[in-house]
């Protein structure tokens, strides 16, 4: 998923599950061509779930994925 900010800053949200790091994001921002990692998060790297949870709510990404997550399935 991605969108343009009011500074002609493109920013990229990336999520899934993968089964060598669980869960994951990362927020990508591109500005003059330049890519600048945000926020880069899994679950192999510690933490919960409600990490991730948090992560799709704020963004209101696809409610599909929140009740994945809510009951420790891949998506």
């Amino acid at each position: 998923m991605h969108g343009v900010t009011e500074d002609n800053v493109y920013v990229d949200l990336n999520w899934g599950f993968d089964h060598v790091v669980g869960y994951w994001y990362d927020i990508i921002e591109t500005r003059d061509g330049e890519e600048n990692v945000v926020e880069e998060w899994s679950s192999s790297m510690g933490g919960s779930r409600s990490k991730m949870l948090e992560f799709l709510i704020k963004y209101n990404l696809p409610e599909e994925h929140r009740s994945m997550v809510g009951l420790d399935m891949q998506f």
